[in-house]
């Protein structure tokens, strides 16, 4: 019970000022849902990022070998993956436009768990390497970037709310790199005799949890039977009164074009690249940097979980900094100096200082939290039903660009400190903390003159299109403010 309550108080948000103090009753429907919806977002995103990181174990554990894969063969599955992830973008972003996001994720899922059983059969690289373009195109409704995800949290709660509910069920990224790490450890312990080897056995036991998953997703509460006809209304007045409701899921030409057109997106999609290139690379060679410094594979596999610690408390921190008042940019900024600090441990002391080097490894993992921020920020900051998918579905895209990129950084050339690959880290992280900062200007400069002028913040494109073709919807509410 005390777990519950303890819960309960770090996910309540402060006072949100365009609604004024939260009454008892509204603490105890947001509790409900909460109680409801969030334990199967974290579910999912967990097994996504087991999903993805069993491909870094399997690196460790002889995949190579067993494949008769050679050169740089292994750096293309990973960047195979995120090609396909990025042509899903689209049927994906449709798909939750016209179904239920439960269940487009459900169905989703249990094909990530077929995939995966078949991934332990395959004999050869091109097997292998189908079966990733599979698994990328059915994760693109998901991944990291994740336009499902980012669509049902902002379908409950409002802008002030959703920011620690993103913290929550982002830690299953965290939660994924330890669990994986303890798979892949037992895994290697099967009987060397045995012609279904370690990483085959780790496939199968992770295919066979996502089968199971992808029912409770599939049977989760897609139309609120736990709340009343009355607490849906109030869920409803409390986003449209936030300036934040998704809306009806209506289609509308004029959003698509408004996204795109809009500045925040592009600086949104090149922040995004720029953190995500040293997260990609991190979740895909993590493993073998750490084999790099002299340890075995067991011993790769124990001492990479650590890494998830960093992504929980990093990511847990953050978020709850933000739900008490803390700016979203300044926040993004002081989490890549240490991934800049890590960065620079990888890439300067030699291999020799293992300890050193072990520490930029975990100092690097606080990169995934200013991801997670990053979606926040689009949740809050897109206005209507379209534009939310929109503004999720190219900053998703951006996600997968990065990680095409971050995997051809570590050629097999370069082997075994991959100095190139490191030294990028360090220059993309630096890029990073002035594109955040860009982005904090933009919407200030924006919020500036909303006031001034006694209209919505908004880009010139949505001023231009309003003015043209006017609707009383929550494009046009003249309170809205980009959150900073």
């Amino acid at each position: 019970m005390d777990k519950k309550n303890e819960l309960e108080d770090k996910l309540d948000s402060p006072e949100d000022c365009s609604l004024g103090t939260l009454t008892m009753d509204d603490k105890r429907l947001l509790r409900k849902v909460d109680w409801h919806i969030l334990p199967i977002m974290f579910f999912t995103y967990f097994l996504q990022m087991i999903d993805k990181i069993s491909i870094n174990y399997a690196n460790v554990m002889g995949l190579q070998g067993d494949l008769g894969m050679s050169g740089n063969d292994f750096s293309w599955l990973a960047t195979a993956f995120f090609i396909a992830y990025a042509v899903a973008e689209i049927p994906q972003g449709a798909l939750l436009q016209r179904f239920p996001v439960s269940k487009v994720l459900g169905f989703n899922v249990l094909f990530w768990g077929i995939i995966l059983c078949c991934s332990s059969a395959t004999k050869s690289f091109s097997g292998m390497l189908a079966l990733r373009v599979l698994l990328g195109l059915m994760e693109a409704v998901i991944g990291k970037s994740p336009p499902s995800l980012t669509m049902y949290t902002s379908m409950w709660y409002t802008r002030a709310e959703s920011t620690p509910r993103y913290g929550f069920w982002y830690c299953g990224l965290g939660m994924g790199q330890i669990v994986g790490g303890l798979i892949s450890f037992a895994a290697q312990h099967a009987p060397a005799n045995l012609s279904f080897g370690g990483w085959r056995i780790m496939f199968v036991a992770i295919g066979a949890v996502n089968i199971l998953a992808s029912l409770l997703v599939l049977f989760s509460p897609a139309k609120a039977r736990f709340l009343s006809e009355a607490e849906k209304q109030r869920i409803s007045q409390r986003l449209s009164q936030d300036q934040a409701g998704v809306g009806n899921k209506v289609f509308r030409w004029r959003s698509v074009l408004e996204a795109f057109a809009d500045m925040q997106t592009w600086l949104l999609v090149l922040l995004t690249i720029l953190i995500t290139i040293p997260s990609g690379v991190i979740t895909t060679f993590s493993a073998i940097l750490i084999l790099g410094f002299g340890y075995n594979s067991k011993e790769s596999a124990l001492l990479n979980m650590p890494s998830g610690i960093v992504s929980i408390v990093s990511t847990m921190a953050s978020t709850y900094a933000i739900a008490k008042g803390f700016s979203r940019w300044l926040a993004i900024d002081i989490l890549l100096i240490p991934t800049l600090l890590g960065s620079c441990l990888m890439s300067f002391l030699p291999t020799e200082n293992k300890g050193g080097c072990l520490a930029g490894i975990y100092l690097v993992n606080t990169t995934v939290a200013p991801l997670g921020i990053i979606y926040a920020w689009t949740g809050a900051n897109f206005k209507g039903y379209t534009m939310k998918v929109s503004g999720a579905a190219i900053v998703s895209a951006a996600f997968s660009i990065a990680n095409i990129i971050g995997p051809q950084t570590f050629q097999s050339k370069d082997a075994p400190r991959y100095i190139p690959a490191k030294i990028t880290l360090v220059a993309v992280n630096a890029a990073a903390i002035v594109v955040s900062t860009a982005l904090r200007m933009l919407y200030a400069r924006r919020n500036s003159t909303a006031e001034r002028l006694g209209t919505p913040a908004r880009s010139k494109m949505e001023a231009r299109l309003s003015s043209k073709n006017h609707t009383n919807d929550v494009h046009d509410d003249a309170n809205f403010r980009y959150v900073l």
